[in-house]
């Protein structure tokens, strides 16, 4: 209970309730990380309902992150299991920040077949390991993001996984 309540008291105060404010020069670009991947878009991605079961937002010295879960409703039918997706979303104070975050997660995946993407932001990656997750994670300026379905299921769908993906890369 203390727990719960520290960090909701903490998400308030640290991320001005949900949102990331970034500024461009002399223009003002707000975000609002929670509303860039929502229950909706997840739902679509997993193939089923679901409900949130995590979101927390934290700033810290060079970064400001909001993560959220979303975990299917019931258990598929076909796998046994239970599907869940993550959406992480990164805003760094410089853009040589955000390369290196992308940077260290590319090269530390790449001898496990992470594969760069085309087209995509200013640098994206897919990867799996084909049995139980999809990953793509995408870096435009100084946002990165991912979204990865953790628990693959037979309703889970990739060709989702990119619409959301792309949608959220054209937002930012």
């Amino acid at each position: 209970m203390y727990l719960t309540k520290f960090a909701l008291v903490s998400w308030l105060i640290i991320t001005n309730f949900g949102h990331i404010s970034i500024g461009y020069k002399t223009n003002q670009v707000t975000i609002t990380p929670a509303k860039l991947f929502t229950q909706s878009e997840a739902d679509k991605i997993m193939g089923s309902a679901t409900h949130l079961t995590d979101s927390v937002s934290k700033k810290e010295a060079l970064q400001s992150s909001y993560l959220c879960g979303y975990k299917a409703d019931s258990k598929d039918q076909k796998t046994g299991k239970i599907g869940t997706v993550y959406f992480l979303f990164e805003a760094y104070n410089d853009i040589a920040g955000a390369k290196k975050r992308f940077s260290d997660v590319y090269l530390s995946n790449r001898a496990n077949g992470a594969q760069a993407v085309d087209h995509l932001g200013d640098e994206a990656l897919y990867h799996t390991d084909n049995q139980n997750f999809d990953l793509m994670m995408v870096r435009k300026g100084k946002y990165v993001f991912n979204i990865k379905i953790n628990t693959r299921t037979s309703t889970s769908s990739l060709a989702e996984l990119k619409i959301v993906v792309k949608k959220i890369t054209d937002h930012i």
